[in-house]
């Protein structure tokens, strides 16, 4: 008998209804994952413009909508109806949020940053008169000139305080540097501890260079190993040091003038920086963040001495 009813067809009510539009969710929340690695490869290898990225990012993100939308559809129709394709539908709905999830972060970064493209130390005012020294930018690398009304409201950072000599920072923050990977643009010493390294006596009177500046580095000639080439970080023991170096974010590589001043006063430094994005009008808090890895790095670089945040 148990044959008999095994030939019999399966009709009516007994068909479980499936989701059209599931497989279609999945292969277009797919396409919108795919569009995104695509848009920030070819982004970071300078094939297009940040206008066009942005535009490109714009479409990932409503493809990627309209995916969670009708797998959203589909969950809600596979729990009340129990029509077949969840899977699908599921899978559509995990790969949209994949995709969606970086806009919504950067939504959440818009939202408690302030509209600006800079940040800087308590102790440095950004429109004071020759605070730090102009960043030196790569020779192919076009300065795109921030607008004055993105800096109105610049996050602020306390600065640092250590009980230590101006060289001990010094060699500290070349630390730091080296480690975060920062692109070093140039490095100057001022002060009267400066003129511990004296200019040799030339026949025909004295042609040395008194007061601060920087000590002139040989250039490597044929025949000796790159490698023996002096650093270029190496300066004469100073009271006051005052570097420029550029840093990317990871995701986008965009980058930021950095301006880093360590002065000496008695027996204490202090340390202050001031980070501003070259070509964008808003950073979303990555300026600020830059400036507290940098101190946060420098912090543990002077482990074992007495640091105090000049700020509250």
């Amino acid at each position: 008998m148990s044959s008999i009813y095994g030939r019999l067809p399966v009709s009516g009510h007994y068909l479980r209804k499936r989701l059209r539009l599931a497989g279609f969710a999945r292969r277009l929340a797919a396409f919108a994952l795919m569009l995104l690695v695509t848009s920030l490869a070819i982004f970071r290898l300078g094939a297009i413009v940040p206008q066009a990225l942005i535009g490109l990012l714009l479409l990932t993100a409503g493809v990627a909508a309209l995916a969670l939308l009708i797998s959203l559809y589909g969950l809600v129709r596979v729990w009340f109806q129990g029509v077949a394709g969840g899977g699908a539908a599921l899978g559509a709905f995990v790969l949209a949020s994949i995709v969606l999830s970086p806009f919504a972060y950067t939504a959440y970064l818009a939202a408690v940053n302030p509209r600006t493209n800079a940040a800087y130390t308590d102790g440095l005012d950004p429109d004071g008169p020759a605070a730090v020294i102009e960043p030196q930018a790569p020779a192919d690398a076009p300065v795109v000139a921030a607008p004055e009304a993105a800096l109105a409201e610049p996050s602020v950072v306390p600065g640092r305080r250590f009980v230590a000599t101006a060289p001990r920072v010094y060699a500290a923050a070349r630390v730091v540097l080296d480690d975060l990977g920062w692109q070093v643009g140039g490095v100057v010493a001022e002060g009267p501890a400066s003129a511990v390294v004296a200019a040799p006596e030339l026949a025909g009177g004295d042609l040395g260079v008194s007061g601060a500046g920087d000590i002139p580095i040989p250039t490597a000639r044929a025949g000796i190993d790159a490698e023996a080439a002096p650093d270029p970080l190496d300066r004469p023991d100073s009271e006051q040091y005052r570097i420029s170096a550029i840093a990317r974010d990871l995701l986008f590589a965009l980058p930021s003038d950095i301006s880093i001043r360590i002065v000496q006063d008695g027996d204490e430094s202090f340390v202050d920086l001031q980070s501003v994005s070259r070509s964008i009008d808003v950073d979303f808090g990555q300026n600020r963040r830059f400036i507290e890895r940098f101190l946060e790095d420098l912090d543990t670089a002077m482990a074992g001495l007495e640091t105090v945040d000049t700020g509250g």
